[in-house]
């Protein structure tokens, strides 16, 4: 009796530092964001009042930028070419996404639509 006790005991454990070990390992969760092209500026759905708004991000986060267009009979993309993050163009009625990790340094970075750069564009603040 003992003995299965014992068997029962250590598989327990390896069991228990196997489920450990795999929440260990999973990654870290994704934040979206949802950016809206709505005519000729961009707005988050939270705040529909504010043009190219500022976005907070927080050093090392992983997020999933989800560009949707809501402007009829034009293209609309983002990119924050500081950081590398690149949404493609895409028509009215879509939507395109990309998923990036935060870089660990703070700072401002612009991010803008490339073919209407001079009026849809904001600031993107990475604090700690």
């Amino acid at each position: 009796m003992t003995a299965v006790r014992h068997r029962f005991s250590v598989l327990t454990t390896v069991a228990c530092a196997s489920a450990l070990t795999a929440a260990c390992a999973t990654p870290a969760a994704t934040r979206d964001i949802t950016l809206i092209a709505k005519g000729m500026t961009f707005i988050l759905p939270a705040d529909p009042a504010t043009a190219n708004p500022v976005i907070q991000l927080r050093a090392g986060e992983r997020i999933r930028l989800v560009l949707r267009n809501e402007a009829p009979g034009l293209l609309h993309d983002v990119a924050i070419p500081d950081l590398g993050v690149e949404v493609p163009q895409i028509r009215a009625g879509e939507s395109a996404e990309v998923t990036f990790t935060v870089p660990s340094t703070p700072g401002k970075h612009e991010y803008r639509c490339r073919p209407h750069g001079e009026l849809m564009k904001g600031v993107v603040e990475v604090t700690p």
